[in-house]
């Protein structure tokens, strides 16, 4: 009998840890993405405020490796956030969870800077992604 219980209550918890990062993963939003050249450059990904408020925001890059060196995000009561990134990216990695301080406004758009990738070969996507 002891034998079931404890089988029923790892069982339990095993569940509830799947459905905890279920509900994790669910809370992120795509926000928009933008093509870059790989050279020092600069780029602007548009959100705007039918997308809603975000506490956090990270990004995403595909087709070649990316150094993010930096983040402006602005709101739209014209505040910004200016975060460091000075990040390298790998093709299919993502940034750190990165917070944002005016979590009551939404986001009119993000502006980042990033440098010439090692590899350039292809097309490199940056994908934004809120998290609510």
């Amino acid at each position: 009998m002891e034998r079931r219980n404890f089988i029923t209550g790892l069982a339990g918890l095993v569940l509830s840890g799947a459905a905890a990062s279920k509900a994790e993963a669910a809370t992120w939003v795509f926000l928009g993405k933008r093509k870059v050249n790989g050279l020092i450059d600069h780029d602007t990904i548009a959100v705007g405020a039918g997308a809603g408020t975000f506490d956090k925001i990270r990004l995403k890059v595909t087709g070649n490796d990316l150094m993010i060196l930096d983040l402006d995000v602005k709101y739209g009561n014209g505040r910004h956030d200016d975060i460091p990134v000075r990040l390298l990216i790998p093709q299919g990695g993502t940034t750190r969870v990165l917070d944002l301080r005016y979590t009551n406004r939404f986001i009119a758009h993000v502006d980042f800077t990033y440098g010439k990738f090692p590899n350039g070969r292809g097309t490199t996507w940056v994908e934004l992604w809120g998290r609510r």
